[in-house]
């Protein structure tokens, strides 16, 4: 919450260096890329990256789940309402367990009516 948005080439500057510095040493460990940028998220998986962790699932950027798709990388989908500077304020919910899990269901499907497989899709509440 309150987060400033980087600048895509500055998030390119910072997170795919890292990337291929752990490949480079030898780490084998899944490594998740956090952005909802589709170019940011292709440019990770080509890095070394082993998925995507979208905090907007999707809704910032309406290439990433098609390139998500082509990738076909596990991807987490979070629930995302507002943005950084609005979340905390969009906290009313008729029923907060209904109303999420509706939009999670939404964007399983969009994930899969975008050609991502239904095992590469996680959802992540995002609410905690």
């Amino acid at each position: 919450p309150h987060a400033a948005t980087v600048p895509r080439d500055m998030e390119l500057e910072r997170v795919i260096p890292v990337i291929e510095a752990l490949r480079v040493q030898g780490i084998s460990t899944p490594i998740s890329v956090d952005t909802f940028r589709s170019e940011v998220a292709a440019a990770a998986i080509a890095a070394g990256a082993d998925m995507i962790n979208d905090v907007s699932g999707g809704l910032l950027d309406d290439r990433m789940l098609t390139t998500a798709a082509k990738l076909a990388v596990p991807t987490c989908l979070m629930h995302y309402r507002g943005n950084p500077d609005t979340m905390m304020e969009l906290t009313q919910y008729g029923n907060v367990v209904e109303d999420v899990a509706q939009h999670l269901t939404e964007l399983a499907r969009k994930g899969a009516a975008s050609g991502m497989f239904p095992w590469n899709i996680i959802l992540d509440p995002g609410i905690g």
